[in-house]
């Protein structure tokens, strides 16, 4: 009985360790900026570590390598990575974990459901720590594939870190809690989450605004985002105005004054977004994206 609980645990627990490494992998950029806001940017190089370490856990737990060792292991991550999240809900206000890459971010729970399903794996985890140990040798084969698919993972991990590095240098400064700010957006426009955007809002009749919408424009002409996207406050008669003067070359989406008081309270300000997530912002004068170009 005990046995077939062992099998079972280490089935369910290196199948869903596994499935978060890769998850993670695939939008380790976010996962990063996740780390960044337990308080320190250097926070965001323990992504690809972590990753790592997750997947290959998962696997011996997969192909069954000692697992009563493995096992513990399990537990050991799974209490380490359950106390720090509880630091970053006391301390740094964070609410979502990041477990499971962008799944998270869209299907985001309560901080206590996040600990309930954590306490629910080291349950599961618990059956092969009480099995009798097996006294067969590991074959190497198995440490070998095990290492294989976490190198795989940070190669993942890799490729979608470096997708961030090819976007345009803006000179932004990092916020503390983007996510409601991407919630409000993503209720007035459709943004695709396998395009990067440069989101400009502001205001038709700000002096401010005006000076900065050329500069804005040149991160679509050189081509260093996949669409930059206007959000103006609705103002027919400044509108009219404005187009006659600055003739846009993108596209201006208009909201109500509430509306746009909902997102921000400071105008204009540009917002670099990939897969649905705000990397930075900048706000005041923009800079022309010319100065950061090769």
């Amino acid at each position: 009985m005990m046995r077939s609980l062992s099998l079972i645990s280490t089935t369910l627990v290196g199948l869903l360790l596994v499935a978060s490494a890769f998850l993670k992998a695939w939008d380790a950029d976010t996962f990063a900026h996740v780390l960044q806001q337990y308080g320190a940017k250097g926070f965001s190089v323990a992504a690809p570590v972590l990753i790592f370490t997750e997947a290959v856990l998962g696997m011996l737990l997969l192909l069954r390598v000692q697992p009563r060792k493995t096992a513990w292991a399990a537990v050991i991550f799974l209490v380490i990575v359950s106390l720090g999240f509880a630091y970053g809900v006391l301390f740094q206000g964070i609410e979502d974990c990041g477990c499971f890459g962008e799944l998270s971010y869209r299907y985001a729970t309560k901080p206590w459901m996040t600990f309930a399903r954590n306490a629910v794996l080291l349950c599961i985890a618990l059956p092969p720590i009480f099995d009798q140990p097996i006294r067969k040798k590991t074959p190497t084969v198995k440490i070998l594939a095990a290492m294989i698919v976490g190198a795989a993972a940070c190669f993942c991990c890799g490729l979608s870190m470096n997708q961030s590095f090819r976007l345009p240098r803006l000179p932004f400064h990092e916020t503390e809690d983007v996510r409601p700010t991407m919630d409000k957006l993503l209720a007035v426009y459709p943004f695709s989450t396998d395009s990067s955007y440069v989101v400009y809002l502001f205001s038709f009749s700000c002096s401010y605004c005006q000076n900065s919408f050329a500069n804005v424009q040149q991160y679509q002409q050189f081509k260093l985002v996949d669409k930059v996207l206007g959000v103006a406050v609705e103002d027919e008669k400044e509108q009219e105005r404005f187009f006659r003067i600055y003739q846009p070359q993108i596209d201006i989406l208009t909201i109500p004054k509430d509306t746009m008081a909902q997102i921000t309270s400071t105008l204009p300000i540009a917002l670099l977004i990939q897969a649905n997530y705000i990397r930075s912002i900048e706000s005041g004068l923009i800079a022309s994206p010319g100065i950061f170009m090769k």
